[in-house]
């Protein structure tokens, strides 16, 4: 069974070299959309449920078993796109990046060694390059289901998403992307990124700890700065409670500058779904993803 399976009555098998896939998985579920590129639109939404997943081997067991199952994710794409979730990624500055030292960037910023695949994708908008890691495990079960695959992580897509809004650079706003177990934020203010991270949470005290921190760090007056909130969990009433109760100006993230949905993907919560969403954009807009090892 499935926990969101949108399907539009344009979709077509025989078509699908000429569509375009976009995946996420994490502890929760896998979830895809297609993109029929002629159409200009996303044309399925389908979302697989995973139980008592704790390990990354119960994650890659349960992804396993949806790329063998599932008749769509089975056929040939046009293009291919993988966004993991994962904590281990660092922002470089485009005139100071080096493949070569992809490595030291993340040990830098995370301590220990990096003992997984390493990957960078270009944010255009911010003139900074983002340096991640997944679990090399991962990475082969996903290029072995897959060609034509690119890599992404949330980072790259989330920021992006609120960069492209020029608007949102000029005046101080803070934006967060609630995802299973962590949490990332940006801040932006005086044209330019000034703040971005992600920090570990249990319940909404951790949110609301960790985002009153930066305020108080970047000097931003909780009560006239606004923030703006997305991601899986962005619709889980006692968070977004907690923090308009603090942060007046307290909403949710735009979701306009993403791709079409089809007449029979509407309904969808397109504001849980924004990074996977924003995808398709990042590579329409000529980003470009590149392993290295």
């Amino acid at each position: 069974m499935f926990a969101i399976d949108f399907i539009d009555r344009s979709f077509n098998k025989e078509a699908s070299e000429e569509y375009s896939l976009s995946v996420q998985a994490n502890q929760n579920g896998l979830a895809y959309c297609v993109f029929d590129d002629k159409a200009g639109r996303y044309i399925i939404f389908r979302e697989h449920r995973f139980e008592d997943v704790h390990l990354t081997e119960d994650l890659i067991k349960n992804i396993g078993s949806v790329l063998e199952k599932d008749d769509i994710l089975s056929l040939h794409f046009r293009s291919v796109r993988f966004l993991g979730y994962t904590q281990q990624s660092a922002l470089i500055p485009s005139v100071y990046f080096d493949k070569g030292n992809m490595h030291d960037y993340l040990t830098y910023n995370h301590g220990g060694e990096i003992d997984h695949e390493l990957f960078s994708n270009i944010i255009s908008p911010l003139g900074v390059h983002n340096v991640f890691a997944i679990h090399r495990e991962l990475v082969s079960l996903i290029s072995v289901s897959f060609s034509k695959i690119d890599f992404l992580n949330q980072t790259t897509p989330f920021l992006r998403h609120i960069a492209m809004d020029k608007g949102a650079w000029s005046k101080p706003a803070v934006y967060v992307g609630l995802n299973l177990s962590f949490f990332d934020l940006a801040a932006f203010g005086n044209d330019e990124l000034k703040l971005y991270n992600t920090f570990q949470y249990v319940n909404e005290t951790d949110i609301l700890y960790y985002i009153l921190f930066v305020y108080k760090q970047l000097a931003f007056d909780a009560q006239k700065v606004p923030l703006y909130i997305s991601g899986e969990l962005s619709s889980k009433l006692s968070y977004f409670e907690i923090l308009k109760q603090y942060i007046p100006e307290t909403g949710y993230a735009k979701v306009n500058g993403i791709p079409s949905l089809s007449s029979g993907i509407y309904r969808l919560n397109t504001l849980k779904f924004l990074n996977l969403l924003n995808l398709q954009t990042c590579e329409l807009s000529a980003e470009h993803t590149e392993a290295e090892k």
